[in-house]
């Protein structure tokens, strides 16, 4: 039996050795040792038996237990990538664990996971809560010398932790979704250091991270800056030179931190995050850490490569294929997917109608979710905030966009809002059929575009006339700051609580 509702809300392997078992005595515990200093202490791949604990730092050993004053099994770190990790297995579905980095009895207040209910079911308290952050990695964000959105990633932080006290009980997060462009401007190791890593230490060491691929992530490529700044020089002609976030590339090999050509060690992405390409997470497995998915209780998540895998046709192709299998075996109540460009767009940089990416995604892979029962689609890229009206059908540009034929409409034949006496409901009481999805731009969790119009013969770096202003998404009163017809600009993130019914 499908679920009926779905609560949306915004706001601003190496395998480890198990070196002891359960049912160990203080007199043979072995975990003795003491806490270990460690950076970069993050959650990785919580399923309902198993999880990954990441760090980096001189430790050895992790120890892990449900009595946080007496953790009694030890695990042996393997090395991966500049990393240290351990994946403990065997554990018990929805249940609390905690931990120490370097094999102290003892967990130090934070370091805890609740491991994924069982397949099918909802948390014990009923709902499970997730945080989902687009463009976040601002704080890192430097441009000739300049760092212009220092501190706004922390702002949006300190929002949703304010949000969480006051109207969700300071409820546990059970997942933390990441959009894409989540360390400016080239995505290198320091820069996720400093706009990821240092900004939320506490939720990631308690809470497993699901990352997306986005074009910041992809290092420099060359651009003609004029396009973007209108310099002096440029009177004289195109000036090319490299630039983070603007490669399209579909070589994760290609990946060039400085401009001087592709860098060794490939990818930072890839090195820092550890992926379920092998089903690790019950998802089916997709061979490659790009694009996967996994299972949380009721939930399928599916994570798609819109900035690697989607620039050539073949690899395009076979990422499509790959999501078909995928949702074909899905059984769960509600499947989200995140990517980190979005199909249905009118920001102030990124216009589904002009961005190949955005085309192609729209293109190839919303028939398949609608086809296959996703619920809610979650991007990136442009920042600001857009939410589509409950969708069907859109495959074109947006001048092709009809309320009438690609909308749920309320009682009064205009777009339902999916609020109130307009819910959504998952099986179209037109169709018969689970065949539409909402989707969502949520690029402004470290910065938000303002009003800056374009002047004459620029459309890059500037306001064009029609932004924030695509019919597929719902219209906004005058009266919600930053509100624009079809879409918000101003700062924020978005949480997710999926439910039973």
């Amino acid at each position: 039996m499908k679920a009926t509702a779905l609560n949306i809300a915004l706001t601003s392997i190496l395998a480890a050795t198990l070196a002891a078992c359960s049912g160990t005595t203080a007199r043979d515990n072995p975990c003795k040792g003491a806490e270990t200093a460690s950076s970069r202490l993050f959650l990785q791949q919580v399923t309902d038996d198993s999880a990954i604990v990441r760090w980096r730092g001189d430790a050895s050993s992790v120890c892990i237990g449900t009595d946080q004053g007496k953790l009694d099994t030890l695990l042996v770190a393997s090395e991966d990538k500049g990393h240290k990790q351990v994946q403990a297995t065997g554990l018990t579905p929805d249940t609390q664990y905690y931990y120490s980095v370097g094999g102290a009895p003892e967990a130090p207040e934070g370091q805890h996971f609740r491991t994924a209910p069982t397949a099918g079911h909802s948390p014990q308290d009923g709902n499970i809560h997730v945080w989902l952050l687009g463009d976040s990695g601002t704080e890192t964000e430097e441009f000739r010398g300049q760092f212009k959105h220092k501190g706004e990633a922390e702002l949006v932080k300190q929002g949703f932790l304010t949000y969480n006290r006051e109207q969700a009980g300071d409820e546990p997060l059970d997942l933390l979704l990441l959009l894409g462009d989540n360390a400016y401007l080239e995505g290198t190791d320091a820069q996720w250091q400093g706009s990821f890593f240092d900004i939320y230490p506490n939720i990631i060491a308690a809470t497993a991270t699901w990352p997306t691929i986005g074009n910041h992530e992809m290092g420099k490529a060359p651009l003609n800056i004029c396009l973007v700044f209108p310099l002096p020089q440029c009177a004289e002609g195109p000036m090319i030179m490299p630039l983070g976030g603007v490669s399209e590339s579909s070589d994760p090999n290609s990946y060039d931190s400085t401009g001087d050509g592709p860098d060794a060690g490939g990818l930072p992405y890839l090195d820092i995050f550890t992926l379920p390409s092998r089903g690790e997470a019950v998802g089916v497995p997709s061979g490659t850490e790009q694009y996967y998915s996994f299972n949380y209780g009721n939930l399928h998540v599916v994570s798609l490569d819109s900035q690697l895998s989607n620039r050539d046709e073949a690899k395009r192709a076979a990422m499509r294929d790959w999501l078909v299998r995928d949702l074909q075996s899905n059984t769960l109540d509600w499947t989200v997917v995140i990517f980190h460009h979005p199909p249905y767009s009118r920001g102030e940089n990124h216009d589904s109608d002009l961005e190949q990416a955005e085309i192609d995604m729209r293109e190839t892979f919303t028939p398949v979710f609608e086809a296959h029962g996703v619920d809610a689609v979650y991007s990136g890229h442009a920042h600001s905030y857009e939410r589509s009206w409950y969708l069907h059908g859109h495959q074109g540009m947006s001048d092709t966009f009809s309320a009438g034929e690609h909308a749920t409409l309320n009682s009064a034949g205009l777009p339902a809002l999916g609020q109130d006496g307009e819910r959504y409901r998952q099986v179209s009481p037109i169709t018969g059929s689970d065949d539409r999805a909402v989707y969502t731009v949520a690029g402004s969790a470290g910065k938000a575009d303002s009003l800056s119009p374009c002047p004459e013969g620029r459309n890059m770096g500037c306001t064009p006339d029609n932004w924030l202003t695509h019919p597929a998404h719902r219209s906004f009163g005058n009266d919600i700051e930053g509100a624009l017809p079809n879409g918000l600009a101003r700062r924020g993130s978005v949480v997710l609580d999926v439910t039973k019914s």
